[in-house]
């Protein structure tokens, strides 16, 4: 869009009290501009799959569900809760009595049994929880030097970097959540040592890890029907299991590192068939980390990566069926932005997009910490 400029009648006059500074002046003398533009190493992203492994949404018909949402804002689902059959009848002992010597009869009197098997719900509210704003925005002044290829292509790249902290968000969201509020444990010989899903302070992975992965998923598998759980762990976890069997002792004789894992059928994860040997599991599967995950600052490690906590000394093992997690996400506003005044020369695109993110089913989820190993040069704390 054009806009007309508006200029002084007459030209500046010169100054003529400046001095010429060749000490500032001199670093721009005969400067010259290559043309295009070189790009800095990209480091990888890592996760982008979340949206692709949770459906914890599809409990409700998703048409209904964004529909609803617009025009409500906050959609209340009922959950009938599944009830224990031991609690939905009644069992008494029947007594007989002499009617005679030579013969019994049933005690009968007159009551009736109190028997209460209405149902029990719950419910879970499908709301909206954080907005994402993403976009471009430049000086027109400059087009000369900002061209609109790339002008868009950084608009592009924008959009790409909100997906990917859609992503790291969602994956944080549903770990924290079953780690804050994890479900109750069902199965009474599991309960008298862990009572619920979260098994904290479970020790080192190469100790317990395979234990205690494999009792997790057994419990659930055998606890809940219809489950299809997935096990997710770092590649630094992997690692520590598969070391657990390099020796020649070992019931395959690998005395070779097997730290090469094939692709899974979802983008963002990898598929490790050494761990899958170990643990005797098919679905064990790597949630790569993005070294933009994690970053120190004064000398202290800080990291969004959803499978460590914040200060990297733990590690989680989280076992998920994709029922137990969601995502739904709407359009906000398309802004362009169009220069309208002398001083007023910005021009862009910024779009927004509404997020609601969390928990269905936790009993559908168990994360278990492990203790994160200590690197052959750093002094355990």
């Amino acid at each position: 869009m054009a806009y007309t400029q508006t200029t002084v009648s007459q030209p500046t006059a010169p100054s003529t009290t400046d001095v010429f500074d060749i000490k500032v002046q001199a670093p721009l003398i005969r400067e010259r501009v290559a043309e295009g533009i070189v790009e800095e190493p990209k480091i990888a992203t890592g996760i982008t799959s979340a949206q692709s492994f949770f459906n914890g949404e599809q409990m409700m018909h998703v048409t209904d569900l964004q529909r609803d949402l617009t025009l409500g804002q906050v959609v209340r689902v009922n959950i009938e809760k599944d009830q224990n059959p031991f609690d939905l009848y009644q069992k008494t002992s029947v007594e007989y009595g002499s009617v005679d010597e030579c013969h019994e009869q049933i005690k009968v009197d007159c009551t009736v049994p109190c028997i209460n098997t209405l149902p029990a719900f719950e419910y879970v509210l499908f709301r909206y929880d954080s907005e994402y704003a993403y976009g471009v925005r430049a000086c027109d002044r400059d087009q000369d030097f900002w061209d609109e290829a790339f002008f868009t292509r950084q608009y592009a790249k924008s959009r790409a970097a909100e997906k990917f902290g859609r992503e790291v968000d969602m994956w944080n969201k549903v770990i924290d959540t079953l780690r804050a509020t994890p479900a109750t444990t069902v199965d009474a010989f599991t309960a008298q040592f862990h009572s619920t899903h979260f098994w904290a302070n479970a020790g080192t992975l190469t100790a317990n890890g395979r234990d205690e992965i494999t009792e997790a998923y057994h419990y659930l598998v055998s606890s809940y029907a219809d489950i299809k759980p997935t096990i997710f762990m770092a590649d630094y976890a992997a690692k520590e299991l598969i070391a657990t069997v390099e020796t020649p002792y070992t019931m395959n004789l690998n005395t070779q590192r097997v730290n090469t894992f094939g692709q899974w059928e979802l983008p963002g994860f990898s598929v490790s068939s050494k761990v899958q040997e170990i643990l005797g599991l098919d679905n064990v599967v790597i949630l790569d980390r993005s070294p933009w995950l994690t970053y120190a600052s004064n000398s202290a490690l800080s990291t969004q990566y959803p499978l460590w906590n914040e200060t990297g000394t733990k590690q989680f093992v989280a076992i998920l069926d994709p029922r137990v997690g969601y995502s739904i996400d709407k359009e906000g506003y398309h802004l362009t932005i169009e220069p309208y005044d002398c001083d007023k020369l910005i021009k862009g695109m910024i779009d927004t997009e509404y997020v609601g993110t969390g928990v269905t089913f936790p009993q559908l989820g168990l994360i278990i910490e492990f203790d994160q190993y200590s690197h052959p040069t750093q002094p355990s704390a």
